[in-house]
């Protein structure tokens, strides 16, 4: 198995994993999504809340707020306390919580909570755990896809190249020696939305079986290696009980 980082932009990475099978990829998909560990909000103490938001709202969107994770200093069921203490009037946003822990932080600091008028006030205390995806969306933490590599079928030669190309989006096709070759094949969404357009010219598109992308949508929880090293151990750790349990039968 070879794997490469071929894009990396925002909070979007890519990867091109070669020599697998699309049950590998769909395992690794569904234990980062629901095996991998990191840091939610998981119960709040409300000690005052004059804002307009009803505290089972308040909590909810506490909840879903991503947090930046130290995966060397906490374990799955590990906890750690935050507060909030705020005075109106002003829009209260999630740079207004502070951590006992410096290392644990709201990974965007411009979330808005809730609003405060003149002299009200939100003060709460909140406890964090590290949970999985398994047990609550809050603690997925990356939305992760893969797909196969496309790629044009030249067993048969191309005679109006030019015509097809003239006609293609800039940056999708080129010709060499009468083939053609998708410029940037790891953009599936880019070659998949000119299909219509290569079947006009009778190129078809093929994919190549043991060749994916792996796409990583990160929060910011967690960086996207520590997310894949994270997963791999689980996987790992799940096998070797597996192996375990097979012996004794």
């Amino acid at each position: 198995m070879e794997v490469k980082k071929i894009f990396e932009e925002g909070n979007i990475s890519k990867y091109l994993v070669k020599g697998t099978t699309p049950a590998f990829m769909n395992t690794l998909r569904r234990t980062i999504m629901n095996n991998t560990p990191c840091l939610a909000i998981d119960t709040v103490r409300i000690y005052n809340n004059d804002s307009v938001v009803v505290d089972e709202m308040l909590v909810n969107r506490l909840g879903l707020l991503p947090l930046k994770t130290d995966i060397k200093g906490y374990k799955k069921g590990n906890t750690v306390k935050l507060v909030l203490d705020a005075t109106g009037p002003k829009t209260v946003t999630s740079k207004d919580i502070k951590c006992t822990d410096p290392k644990i932080e709201v990974t965007d600091k411009k979330i808005p909570i809730t609003k405060l008028g003149k002299e009200q006030k939100l003060k709460l205390e909140m406890t964090a755990i590290m949970g999985t995806g398994y047990e609550h969306v809050k603690f997925q933490p990356a939305i992760v896809s893969y797909n196969e590599v496309p790629t044009i079928n030249n067993e048969k030669a191309y005679s109006n190249t030019k015509e097809l190309i003239d006609a293609a989006p800039k940056g999708l096709i080129e010709a060499k020696a009468g083939k053609l070759f998708l410029l940037d094949p790891y953009n599936i969404k880019f070659a998949t939305q000119q299909e219509d357009l290569l079947a006009k010219h009778g190129v078809e598109l093929e994919y190549i079986e043991d060749e994916f992308v792996l796409t990583i949508e990160n929060n910011g929880q967690l960086d996207p290696k520590e997310i894949i090293e994270l997963a791999t151990d689980s996987l790992a750790e799940k096998l070797e009980e597996f192996g375990k349990e097979i012996k004794k039968i």
